[in-house]
C-alpha cells in the first residue's frame, strides 16, 4: 500500500531537507505532502535536536510564489527560510525515491480576510467571518486557480491536495469560543449559509428572493435556539427536515455547495496544460444535512472535476451510489484515507480514530480503523503529520498499514 506523509515546510527548514527525506524514505513512505498554503496554526514538534513550537497567527503561503502572476489577491508569503524548503525538497526528493505532492488549504485563509474584506464570508445575521473567504467570490477563485497553476509550473507536483474547499461552520477558527446556550444542529447548519455580496448577487441573478431567504433563515435560527420562548408560532420559520419544502431556500443551499465544486473546476482548467497534476480533495461538506436528495447528484458533479477523494467510513454509501448510477468516472477516481493519532477533527472534518476501540495502542487503533475502510478500495494511506509525530508513532502507523495490506 502506498503511504504519503503530510509535512510542514517550517519543520523541513528547521530539521534539514536531507534529514527529513531520509527519515521518510527510511520508514518506507512513498511521497511527501508538503504544505504550500496553510491556515493559522500552533504546533509542537518532538523532532530535531529539541522540542520546538511554531505559530502562524493568520496563515500564509509557504512556497516562493511568483507575485507578478497573480491578479487582485496576491499571496502573503512566509519567511524566505520557510518558503525555500519547497524548491529544495523538489530538487532532492527524487534522490530518496520520493514523490512530491502539494498540500493547499483553500478557504481558511484569514490573511485574505484582512487584506481583502469583501472576499469574506458573511453570516445570515450580517456578521463577517473573521477566518474564511467565500468560494463564490470570483477573486478568490482566480487566486486559488493561479496559486495551483504557479505550483505546478514551478515544481511539477504529482498531485494537489485541496483542503477546505467547503466552508467551515459559523464558529470555525474561533480562538476561545464563548457559547453558553445549546445551538441545535439545524441552527448550526443554517448559520453556515453565506450572505456575502457574491452569494447574494449570484442568487438574485438566478431569480431567488434573497431578502426573503435571509428572513426565513435568521428567524429559523432564532426559533431553534429559543424554542417556544416567544409564545408564538411564526410560519416563516423552518423546522428540521423542512428545507426542501421551500424550493428557493433549497436552491440557495445547492448554490453554496456548487460554488465549492466550481472552484475546483477553476483549478482543473488551469492545471490541465502541458504539465498535468491530479487533484485530490475531501468528501466533507458543511451542508450535507441540508442538501437532501440532491446530495448524491452534487457528489457526482464533484466526481467530474476530481481525480482522488480523501474518504472515511461514512463515504461508503456515496461511493456505491456512483457505481449504481453508472457515473462515467466512478472507476477512475482514486481513494485515499488519512491516519492520525488525533481524536478531534483534522483536515476535511475527518476524525478517523473517533469511535475506534482504544485497544492495542496507536498501532492497534490505526489497524482497526484501516480494516474498517479497506473495503472502500483505497490506493494509498496519508499519514498526518511527519513533524508532529515521533519515530515510534510513525513505525506503529506503518506497521498497521503492513498488517492490513502486507
Amino acid at each position: 500500500m502506498r503511504v504519503t506523509a503530510y509535512t510542514y515546510p517550517w519543520d523541513v527548514a528547521r530539521i534539514g531537507v536531507d534529514r527529513v527525506l531520509e527519515d521518510l524514505a527510511g520508514h518506507g513512505i512513498d511521497a511527501i505532502d508538503l504544505a504550500a498554503s496553510y491556515h493559522p496554526i500552533d504546533t509542537l514538534s518532538p523532532r530535531g535536536d529539541s522540542v520546538r513550537t511554531f505559530t502562524s497567527p493568520r496563515g500564509a503561503v509557504h512556497f516562493p510564489a511568483r507575485i507578478d502572476r497573480y491578479h487582485r489577491i496576491r499571496p502573503s508569503v512566509s519567511s524566505r527560510e520557510i518558503s525555500a524548503a519547497w524548491p529544495a525538497i523538489v530538487e532532492r526528493a527524487p534522490s530518496f525515491g520520493l514523490a512530491v505532492n502539494a498540500w493547499v488549504v483553500v478557504l481558511y485563509q484569514p490573511w485574505i480576510v484582512d487584506a481583502y474584506p469583501d472576499c469574506t464570508r458573511v453570516l445570515p445575521g450580517g456578521d463577517p467571518v473573521g477566518s474564511g473567504v467565500c468560494a463564490s467570490n470570483d477573486d478568490v477563485r482566480e487566486y486559488v486557480a493561479t496559486l495551483c497553476e504557479d505550483l505546478v509550473d514551478q515544481f511539477g507536483v504529482d498531485l494537489i491536495r485541496l483542503e477546505g474547499v467547503a466552508p467551515g461552520g459559523y464558529d470555525y477558527g474561533w480562538l476561545r469560543p464563548r457559547v453558553l446556550v445549546d445551538v441545535p444542529p439545524l441552527a448550526q447548519d443554517l448559520l453556515a449559509l453565506c450572505f456575502c455580496q457574491s452569494c447574494v448577487t449570484k442568487a438574485a441573478s438566478s431569480g431567488l428572493d434573497v431578502e426573503r431567504l435571509r428572513r426565513i433563515v435568521t428567524k429559523s435560527i432564532i426559533g431553534e435556539i429559543n424554542p417556544g420562548e416567544s409564545g408564538e408560532v411564526d410560519e416563516a420559520t423552518l423546522g428540521d427536515g423542512e428545507i426542501s419544502a421551500d424550493p428557493e431556500l433549497h436552491e440557495f443551499v445547492v448554490q453554496h455547495e456548487r460554488a465549492s465544486i466550481d472552484l475546483i473546476g477553476a483549478v482543473r482548467s488551469r492545471v490541465g496544460g502541458s504539465i498535468v497534476s491530479r487533484l485530490s480533495t475531501t468528501t466533507w461538506t458543511t451542508y450535507s444535512s441540508l442538501l437532501g436528495a440532491d446530495a448524491n447528484s452534487l457528489f457526482g458533479e464533484l466526481a467530474d472535476v476530481i481525480d482522488q477523494l480523501l474518504v472515511g467510513q461514512r463515504d461508503a454509501a456515496r461511493l456505491e451510489n456512483l457505481v449504481e448510477v453508472e457515473h462515467p468516472r466512478a472507476g477512475a477516481i482514486g481513494r485515499t484515507t488519512l491516519v492520525t493519532p488525533m481524536r478531534n477533527s483534522v483536515p476535511g472534518g475527518m476524525a478517523p480514530l473517533l469511535g475506534v476501540p482504544d485497544e492495542g495502542g496507536l498501532g492497534g487503533r490505526v489497524r482497526a480503523y484501516l480494516e474498517l475502510v479497506a473495503p472502500l478500495g483505497l490506493e494509498e494511506v496519508c499519514l498526518y503529520n511527519y513533524g508532529l509525530l515521533r519515530d515510534r508513532d510513525i513505525r506503529d502507523i506503518i506497521g498497521a498499514v503492513t498488517a492490513v495490506w502486507g
